[in-house]
């Protein structure tokens, strides 16, 4: 059992705070109703998880890569500025954030998504001043090449005690991270990130419903 007097957590964002799948949608419908109609949307939800531009090449692996390009360059312009308001915070979340921060638990957002949707998001859903910081590739110059690497600017910048901080989230890259700094990890498993118990092993706990998250640290 995980233990329960952590005095930092740090959050990922998709999958584990919020589920970004309705912006996502939004804006790839947009974007292809913009660039060609014709491209099928119907299998998107069982490629989320990787970065946008490795969906869809999944997705749609003989598009030309002048066309995908366009995509991605209408999905962007809509989702910074409409799509990602469609995001919605997983059921409990708001109020285990709620719960942590009176509780005088320091808290913070690690995530691969861009600054300026992160913020947007955070701030629509009223979340944003739960945390003591919110981390995305580009909060710094230059960006971030990993969250490994974000993990550890928070430890120094924050003077994080790794024995005394949890890291959540959906993804083997989440895991990473934490490993990296010798953080607790906890998986979000309501989420959409995958992991491969064969090479990870499981030394950790899986949350199977956001709504146990508070229950789980109190």
């Amino acid at each position: 059992m995980i233990r329960r007097d952590f005095r930092s957590i740090i959050f990922d964002l998709d999958g584990t705070l919020i589920d970004s799948f309705p912006g996502i949608v939004e804006s790839l419908k947009y974007a292809v109703a913009q660039v060609n109609p014709s491209l099928d949307l119907t299998e998107l939800k069982t490629h989320i998880g990787p970065p946008l531009q490795e969906m869809l090449f999944r997705m749609w692996p003989g598009l030309a890569e002048e066309v995908m390009n366009e995509v991605l360059r209408k999905f962007r312009f809509d989702y910074n500025n409409r799509g990602c308001l469609f995001s919605v915070a997983y059921p409990g979340i708001p109020e285990a954030l709620y719960q942590f921060h009176s509780a005088g638990i320091t808290l913070f957002v690690l995530t691969n998504k861009p600054e300026a949707p992160t913020r947007r998001i955070l701030a629509h859903l009223a979340l944003e001043s739960h945390f003591r910081e919110i981390l995305s590739p580009d909060s710094i110059q230059p960006p971030l090449s990993s969250k490994s690497e974000g993990a550890l600017l928070l430890a120094k910048k924050h003077s994080l005690i790794a024995s005394e901080t949890l890291l959540v989230g959906d993804s083997p890259d989440d895991l990473k991270a934490a490993r990296a700094v010798g953080f607790a990890f906890m998986e979000a498993g309501y989420g959409y990130g995958e992991f491969d118990e064969i090479v990870t092993g499981k030394e950790w706990l899986r949350l199977k419903s956001s709504t146990d998250l508070a229950k789980v640290m109190y």
